[in-house]
């Protein structure tokens, strides 16, 4: 028994080490959630409780501070945007540090003031520290300054598209570069230019030198509209329906989630283009001159929020499809070129919406911000009334290939990995028939015994809890009728 177990481990560990490291786990249609705010577990069926520094509202935008790593959420029907340490925000459940647009945690009033929201909804963290809201039913956009340290009920700093923070009238004045209709992503990139799309304007505005800027100054350009005084949208390559998500890759340019035309557009050097200049690509139809709603690998529906990684792939939340779509390498695809994966749903063509939620179900998938330091991506589950993390990578990078893998059974990465006290492993099995999945320490000592029975065909899911267990490499195989798959995980307490 122990030369078995001697050689089980031998030929486990000669197959790991010879492995490479990755920085980034593979992306994986489905991916299950690791974490979740808002509500204690990912099976909690969704309610409106009344407000308290852990329970969320309809969550509309997610950002990070990119200094302090600290996570900000835009509580939509709760009036107020929540901050969470660094620390707190990898717990699930865990209760906020601060809250912005209201005195306290427990009051959820609306108002028009420096201290008051009425309804938050896009945010973003610049370099500098500076948190910016969209305040969309008073019409502004807000600015608080140092908002990783500020405290509870701190009022803004500045207002932009209204002149004072009393006011809150749409298009005061009329249509202009200074007035605002709706207001819903904004995003600061990296040449201080903020970037606000204008939901019932149908357009883009963009602020140059924005942190400079005064009480309600102008913006400096436009784009969805040929200038700043009309806002009839329409569908073509430089018109826009309905502009809900915005953000600007590290090469300048400008994605634009168009939900109404169910399309993102893409401008190239963006910040040099032209008022009402052409879009130089769409994601989700193809061409620039269709709006086809549809549930497609190469099509979407009402998309929300756009987010583009450190390696070029493109997050559409694909709002009516209550899916997340991936794009690698986004920058390259021709128009209309199909996803690379999906989160939310098994594949292209669903759009379950399960009662109660899991790990990997959405239901109304709004803004997602992606952590590029420590692979977590953060998604804004609207009517869970949540916000789901999903761990994409550690910092061991650990990614280990199968020592067997056979045609059509498969045994994926537990994710995540490292992981504390609680990871999900997925495997895939072709034709129903007795399946064991077990767990064994580093002497091959069963330590737990997660599946030893009949399993239907098709993809399965189970979680690992080691919280009895002590840190250290762990191995888990899964066995059939003459199959054998072995990964490695580590337990990192």
């Amino acid at each position: 028994m122990k030369s078995t177990r001697l050689l089980f481990v031998v030929a486990v560990l000669l197959a790991a080490m010879s492995l490479p490291l990755y920085g980034q786990v593979p992306l994986m249609d489905n991916m299950p959630a690791s974490g979740v705010l808002g509500q204690t577990n990912f099976t909690t069926a969704p309610t409106t409780a009344a407000p308290t520094a852990s329970v969320l509202n309809t969550p509309k935008g997610i950002a990070l501070d990119p200094t302090t790593g600290k996570l900000f959420v835009a509580d939509y029907e709760n009036r107020r945007v929540l901050r969470w340490s660094s620390a707190s925000k990898m717990i699930n459940g865990s209760a906020a540090e601060a809250v912005l647009g209201q005195p306290d945690f427990v009051t959820a009033t609306a108002g028009t003031s420096s201290t008051k929201m009425a309804r938050p909804y896009g945010i973003c963290v610049d370099a500098a520290g500076r948190l910016w809201v969209s305040d969309l039913s008073n019409n502004r956009v807000l600015r608080f300054d140092n908002a990783s340290t500020i405290a509870s009920g701190s009022a803004a700093n500045r207002v932009l598209g209204q002149a004072d923070f009393t006011t809150a009238t749409v298009n005061t004045g009329g249509i202009s570069a200074a007035t605002m209709s709706a207001p819903l992503g904004v995003f600061v990139d990296g040449g201080g230019r903020l970037w606000v799309a204008e939901r019932d304007n149908k357009r883009v505005l963009r602020f140059d030198n924005a942190a400079a800027k005064s009480n309600g100054d102008p913006a400096d350009g436009v784009l969805g509209e040929p200038n700043f005084t009309t806002n009839a949208g329409g569908l073509s390559a430089s018109l826009i329906t309905r502009a809900y998500g915005v953000q600007v890759d590290a090469a300048g340019r400008l994605w634009v989630a168009d939900r109404d035309n169910n399309r993102v557009l893409r401008f190239d050097n963006a910040a040099t283009k032209a008022n009402g200049a052409a879009a130089d690509s769409v994601i989700g139809q193809l061409n620039l001159v269709t709006a086809t709603a549809a549930r497609t690998q190469s099509g979407i529906e009402g998309p929300r929020g756009v987010f583009v990684d450190g390696l070029g792939k493109l997050y559409v939340s694909d709002e009516g499809n209550n899916r997340i779509t991936i794009y690698n390498n986004a920058a390259a695809k021709a128009n209309g070129a199909k996803a690379d994966n999906v989160f939310g749903q098994e594949d292209f063509t669903s759009a379950l919406n399960p009662s109660p939620p899991t790990a990997s179900s959405l239901n109304y998938a709004e803004f997602m911000v992606v952590d590029n330091v420590n692979k977590d991506i953060w998604i804004a589950d609207e009517f869970n009334h949540r916000i789901l993390r999903i761990a994409v990578g550690a910092a061991t990078g650990v990614n280990e290939t199968a020592m067997l893998v056979p045609k059509d059974f498969s045994l994926d990465q537990n994710y995540p990995n490292p992981f504390n006290p609680s990871t999900t492993i997925r495997f895939h099995v072709p034709a129903t028939g007795t399946v064991t999945l077990a767990v064994f320490d580093m002497l091959g000592r069963e330590v737990a015994r997660l599946v030893d029975g009949v399993m239907q065909a098709g993809a399965h899911s189970v979680q690992m809890n080691g919280s009895g267990l002590s840190s250290g490499i762990y191995f888990y195989r899964l066995s059939g009728t003459n199959i054998v798959e072995v990964r490695k995980m580590i337990l990192m307490k």
